[in-house]
């Protein structure tokens, strides 16, 4: 009985193992040469020059790109890497990798610094909504980046959307701008992996429930046993 018990354990134990999705990790690969680390550049002073150069590309790309008023200018403000997968005719009909909206102001000039290193700056730039725009205020982060003499933009993307007025205060961040992880094929655990801990509660319950009964089978076997000897004894 003590056999079939182990048996019927190790069966449960291995169904539940067996359910579980395979994990294949991908070979490790090694390139030939010495190992490439990524060092962050030195950081530099945001120089008058430097601070000059910022606005007149923020004054010219925000209503050129974002507003959508002349999208084929826009071409000109951005890099290679900016634009890669998109034509000409793309950004003239206004299809253009930049979050649309209508700004208020003319300049932009109130951004803040997130860094500034020799040929990449970053920085966060709150645009507030023109009478017309049905968003609240939209904070960007605009990382702009020296090719071959020019500053020209190379990532503008929303870092924080605000409801707007006289609405439920709400504000949207960059995780709700990401793609949902699932569809990439991300790190969301299936509904499988439920079956493991299932498993074990199912094992904490079985386990003491056969235990039981093989006990209460051998306590039943042994009771006739001794029932049968006592009457089949002579009497005095």
């Amino acid at each position: 009985m003590r056999v079939g018990l182990a048996m019927a354990v190790a069966g449960a134990g291995a169904a539940v193992v067996s359910t579980l999705p395979s994990v294949h990790r991908r070979p490790d690969t090694f390139r030939p040469g010495k190992p490439q680390v990524a060092r962050t550049p030195p950081s530099v002073p945001l120089t008058p020059a430097r601070r000059r150069a910022v606005n007149a590309l923020l004054d010219a790309f925000v209503p050129a790109a974002v507003e959508r008023r002349h999208p084929a200018r826009a071409l000109s403000l951005v890099t290679p890497a900016f634009r890669a997968g998109q034509t000409r005719a793309d950004w003239a009909r206004g299809n253009l990798p930049v979050h649309p909206f209508d700004a208020r102001d003319e300049r932009f000039h109130g951004w803040r610094l997130d860094y500034s290193y020799p040929n990449e700056i970053s920085v966060d730039l709150l645009l507030q909504p023109a009478a017309k725009e049905k968003l609240g205020a939209i904070s960007f982060t605009a990382v702009l980046r020296r090719t071959r003499g020019r500053w020209l933009i190379d990532s503008f993307v929303p870092a924080a959307i605000f409801a707007p007025e006289q609405k439920v205060p709400r504000i949207l961040a960059q995780p709700d701008f990401a793609p949902n992880p699932a569809s990439r094929g991300g790190s969301r655990l299936g509904s499988q992996w439920l079956l493991i801990p299932l498993g074990v509660l199912a094992l904490i319950v079985v386990v003491p429930v056969c235990v039981g009964v093989a006990h209460l089978r051998r306590s039943r076997r042994a009771w006739r046993r001794y029932r049968s000897a006592t009457l089949a004894a002579p009497r005095d």
